[in-house]
């Protein structure tokens, strides 16, 4: 099912303020909303469900129940509540307006990678307990970091996001799930180099496109998981660390030929408009594009 079926109907009165359904995020979904005050519908997810309180709304509390437990939290910043998979929740009601609340979309195929990933099949979307009232660094450091890239794209946002749910998706089991199963040695370990290799190789070639975790993976033919970390063990960068630079490299060289429009640095650096590049190349940089080509020709 569609990631944003989900927040449509579960949250039908509730403002839109962000949404990754433009961005081609690939197993992972986020919208950033407003919620009234007032009862929600009854519903029954198909995703794991990840909330975020990303600023506190003095006096609103939150009331669910799903799968017979009832929970009543104040709204703080930092506060996450955890809806697994299959959890019905039949009576959900919001005492006051919330300004800002971020909802994180995980679909079942994510857990049932990590499961293949480690062989153990006790990893499952629909084994995450029922929670409210979370205070888990980890995972309000991956929320902040995933608003930060809807509010404003990056050259590299769509493989940190996707990284990131990766990480939140490990998370989630390790300390709301089943226990964490042990893995032994990755025969794969060995060649890594040359693998991370063609991946680096495939990154240089297609800057302009979208380059997603998976589509590296499946070049080193390692699964996501094993490909994010042996990545930074061997460049010393996440993949997505590792793009953004190459495509400000790359946009460095192209600024450099004043015949080059700013439109197409943006395009063939991997940005959807020539605003969001010019706000990343000066966050990066300190400069403008047009003031950094001025500088240099």
């Amino acid at each position: 099912m569609d990631l944003y079926h989900h927040g449509s109907r579960k949250f039908p009165k509730a403002g839109l303020v962000a949404t990754s359904f433009a961005r081609g995020w690939r197993g992972v979904a986020a919208e950033l909303r407003s919620h009234p005050a007032g009862e929600l519908p009854a519903i029954v997810p198909t995703q794991m469900e990840i909330t975020l309180a990303t600023r506190r709304s003095p006096g609103a509390f939150v009331a669910r129940k799903g799968a017979g437990v009832r929970q009543r939290t104040a709204v703080e910043e930092g506060t996450i509540w955890l809806c697994p998979v299959g959890v019905g929740e039949d009576d959900i009601s919001i005492s006051a307006p919330l300004e800002e609340i971020l909802h994180i979309y995980l679909p079942t195929d994510r857990f049932a990678a990590l499961a293949d990933l480690y062989g153990d099949s006790r990893i499952s979307a629909h084994d995450v307990h029922y929670l409210a009232d979370l205070r888990d660094p980890l995972i309000r450091q991956i929320g902040l970091a995933i608003r930060f890239e809807l509010m404003r794209e990056t050259s590299a946002g769509r493989m940190m996001v996707e990284t990131a749910a990766m990480t939140l998706t490990a998370r989630v089991v390790q300390a709301y799930g089943s226990d964490r199963p042990t893995s032994g040695d990755n025969p794969n370990e060995v060649d890594c180099p040359k693998r991370i290799q063609r991946a680096i190789d495939y990154i240089r070639d297609n800057l302009e496109r979208d380059i997603s975790i998976s589509d590296l993976a499946e070049i080193a033919c390692l699964s996501p998981f094993h490909f994010a970390r042996m990545f930074k063990r061997v460049t010393g960068r996440t993949p997505h660390g590792f793009v953004s630079a190459e495509r400000f490299d790359l946009a460095r060289k192209l600024l450099a030929d004043p015949e080059v429009s700013l439109v197409t640095v943006a395009h063939r650096t991997g940005f959807s408009t020539q605003a969001a590049f010019g706000t990343a190349f000066k966050r990066a940089t300190g400069s403008t594009p047009g003031d950094y080509r001025r500088q240099i020709t």
